[in-house]
């Protein structure tokens, strides 16, 4: 959300069904508390931590309970004084525009990728840097740490908080596992740097749309290789995750599929005029 700087992925747990109650409306109403309560500070106050909008999740949620449950991922860019102090990747001096913020439980993640100079064969070009991940958490392979209702206090005390600061022209992708189990990292990257030039355009309509159209991107590989189920010859995270711990997979995993994309923007936007874009 443009007015908060924050977003999130939250996947309801598929084993809801086998009690009669729909997966998505639990994670839906989740993000809704998470969402009002940004909302409710969006008018140049303070805004909460991620902390207190999953408290103020849990205490909606509690007050009017259903059935059902949700890993959950938020982010949130908490927007800096933007005074340009220190330099970034190739020197250009942009600085820290702010800090980004990630409360994670479960299995979906967020990544941040920076613009950076890289040597290829054919020439130096700008390439999208990984510079931060979160890491799954699971009980067992393949179950992943979940909050329903009634247990929202132990939630917070397990999720992982991670932070870094963030520059103009870092770009954040939040996943469901859909998206993770399916694409290597350098998959997202490809992505990310055939739309490079377009993010980092002066336009902020036009580096809006290239958002957009990288979570599309994003979202179709990711659907096209989960019905992939049982092709030998495809490789997956999944496939390889699972060999470490003893099991056999085949194949695409079929799963539902969440993208969200952000693009951090300063106030007084420059693209690199030195550095050439990679055309993959």
């Amino acid at each position: 959300m443009d007015s908060t700087g924050a977003f999130g992925v939250a996947d309801g747990v598929g084993g809801s069904k086998t009690e009669g109650v729909d997966p998505g409306h639990f994670s839906r109403q989740l993000l809704k508390h998470c969402r009002d309560s940004f909302l409710q500070r969006s008018d140049g106050s303070s805004s909460p931590s991620l902390q207190t909008a999953v408290a103020a999740a849990s205490a909606g949620l509690q007050e009017s309970p259903i059935g059902g449950s949700s890993t959950l991922l938020l982010g949130q860019l908490d927007k800096g004084n933007g005074n340009g102090n220190g330099s970034d990747e190739n020197g250009s001096g942009s600085g820290e525009t702010g800090v980004v913020r990630f409360l994670n439980l479960g299995d979906s993640g967020a990544m941040l990728y920076r613009p950076a100079s890289r040597r290829f064969k054919s020439g130096t070009f700008l390439w999208p840097r990984l510079v931060m991940k979160s890491h799954d958490q699971t009980h067992f392979f393949n179950c992943p740490y979940q909050v329903s209702s009634e247990d929202f206090d132990s939630a917070i005390r397990e999720a992982d908080l991670l932070e870094t600061p963030a520059r103009a022209g870092d770009i954040i992708v939040a996943a469901s596992d859909g998206v993770l189990d399916n694409l290597f990292d350098v998959r997202i990257q490809m992505h990310i740097a055939q739309l490079l030039e377009e993010l980092l355009s002066p336009s902020p309509l036009v580096a809006q749309s290239a958002v957009g159209r990288l979570a599309a991107a994003i979202a179709d590989e990711s659907a096209t290789t989960g019905l992939r189920e049982n092709d030998e010859s495809l490789k997956t995270p999944f496939v390889l995750s699972a060999a470490e711990e003893g099991h056999r997979f085949v194949g695409g995993k079929l799963d539902d599929v969440a993208v969200v994309c952000g693009l951090v923007r300063s106030d007084k936007h420059d693209r690199p005029p030195e550095q050439e874009f990679s055309n993959f």
